[in-house]
């Protein structure tokens, strides 16, 4: 087995253990995926050592929060160790360390680290926001450490997004790399869509502009909406240009196009773009230049 198919055969058998067997409580999952030996380190430092420790702690949370449910946000692998993250839900329904049902829900994060050997979990490593579930149960008041970051300043990244898009709109040809330059992070990223799933860093936007230009000259990209929230822009624009240039593999047609474009915009405290989350109508790019015939009963 080659090592992508190894990482990717750990990374399945760490989702089927939470989806599978902690989420129903299925200790037979339990028992086929974990080492009869299963060493756990927990979010207090202190080690638990052997399966039938971790199946009681499984009873005991199903007990406390009979709906939880796990899910997985991420997870990455390397050597014999899969790292998850996950989102946690549940109510508290029954006694948990010592506290009495509550009947109040939480939603909570966690991170996992898992050692797989032949097929089965030999050792973990977790933490979850445990003081977020205090607070969240009602147990103890929010804690709120004094000073940090400002409070987002949303007129203004509001303004930096619109200031993005103008420069997409203007002929200067100097106007969107400065731009780029001026308002993100070296480390930007974007999170894209099937045709640029992820882009690392400004430096890469600033390289696929001039073929954009060069094929779309008189694109504009015309604000529909746009508002914030927190240190997050949302913004939705119309694309409009002429096809003067090679796009997508095919010849300059001459041909006039217009889609639509949506972005998630995450900022810094400095007020700077750090990550973007973006999905363009590249079907319909691709109908408009006749690459991919339209479907029966699309719109438009």
């Amino acid at each position: 087995m080659s090592q992508a198919n190894l990482l990717e055969q750990n990374k399945a058998i760490v989702r089927r253990a939470i989806e599978e067997g902690w989420n129903p409580a299925n200790l037979a999952v339990i028992d086929e995926l974990y080492a009869a030996d299963f060493i756990f380190h927990q979010e207090s430092g202190e080690v638990a050592r052997g399966l039938d420790f971790f199946k009681t702690w499984i009873a005991t949370i199903h007990g406390a929060f009979p709906d939880i449910r796990y899910r997985i946000e991420a997870m990455y692998a390397e050597g014999d160790k899969v790292a998850t993250r996950y989102t946690v839900r549940g109510t508290h329904q029954g006694d948990f360390r010592g506290l009495p049902a509550t009947g109040r829900s939480f939603d909570l994060t966690g991170h996992l680290i898992h050692r797989v050997v032949d097929g089965k979990k030999t050792e973990g490593w977790g933490i979850w926001d445990t003081l977020g579930l205090m607070i969240q149960l009602g147990v103890i008041p929010p804690v709120r450490l004094g000073g940090g970051a400002p409070p987002p300043d949303t007129a203004a990244n509001i303004a930096a997004t619109r200031r993005l898009f103008e420069a997409l709109s203007s002929r200067d040809p100097e106007a969107l790399p400065t731009a780029i330059d001026e308002l993100m992070i070296p480390e930007f990223v974007t999170h894209g869509d099937a045709l640029f799933p992820l882009v690392y860093g400004r430096d890469a936007l600033r390289q696929a502009i001039p073929r954009f230009k060069a094929a779309f000259p008189d694109a504009t990209a015309t604000i529909q909406q746009v508002f914030a929230e927190g240190n997050k822009v949302m913004v939705h624009v119309l694309v409009n240009g002429t096809q003067e240039g090679e796009w997508m593999g095919v010849p300059a047609t001459q041909r006039r196009m217009s889609w639509t474009a949506s972005s998630i915009i995450r900022f810094n405290s400095a007020g700077k773009m750090v990550e973007r989350w973006v999905i363009e109508d590249e079907l319909g790019v691709l109908q408009q230049l006749g690459r991919v015939p339209r479907f029966q009963g699309q719109g438009g």
